[in-house]
């Protein structure tokens, strides 16, 4: 209900009122629309073809720097299966820790057959890199490398591939 005044004007308390309401309404409209992005920005990112993109751009950057010392192939001539073997498992491990362990990088937990889907497509990127750059750029004719011993240079750029792909695909 209106008031009236002595002068039987209406009093501009109901207008006020309804202006306040009004901008009450606007600012809760607009508190409701910043919380809505505050949960939009906090879903985890999905495994898509940008992360793809981005563990190819990680495992070619740092793979290319070792892929041209000597030393690394000395090393991939000299050591044994058994130890490239376990450093495999070893990246293989490190690179599972990081990724599903780690609290880096807002990754939604995305698996196949209990295996995280992120460490399959690390690990296949990873490898296939340093195997393909270690082709193109002929190092395995420079080294004279057997097929053994590709394999091992093979995993040991791909040690330092995993972790560029890891490292640029859980950086944003």
């Amino acid at each position: 209900m209106s008031e009236s005044n002595a002068d039987g004007m209406m009093s501009p308390e109901p207008e006020r009122e309804v202006v306040e309401l009004e901008k009450l309404r606007k600012s809760v409209e607009e508190l409701t629309k910043h919380i809505e992005n505050l949960e939009e920005q906090k879903k985890p990112d999905s495994l898509g073809w940008d992360d793809i993109a981005q563990e190819i751009v990680g495992a070619i950057t740092f793979a290319l720097p070792f892929i041209f010392t000597e030393e690394l192939w000395d090393i991939a001539k000299d050591i044994s299966v058994g130890r490239s073997i376990a450093i495999l498992i070893m990246t293989l491990g490190v690179a599972y820790l990081f990724i599903a362990k780690s609290r880096i990088g807002n990754l939604k937990r995305e698996e196949l057959f209990h295996v995280p889907k992120r460490l399959l497509t690390v690990t296949l990127i990873a490898y296939l890199t340093s195997a393909v750059l270690i082709y193109l750029y002929g190092i395995n004719n420079l080294a004279d490398f057997t097929a053994i011993q590709y394999i091992n240079a093979t995993i040991l750029v791909s040690t330092f591939a995993v972790i560029g792909a890891i490292t640029v695909d859980m950086v944003r």
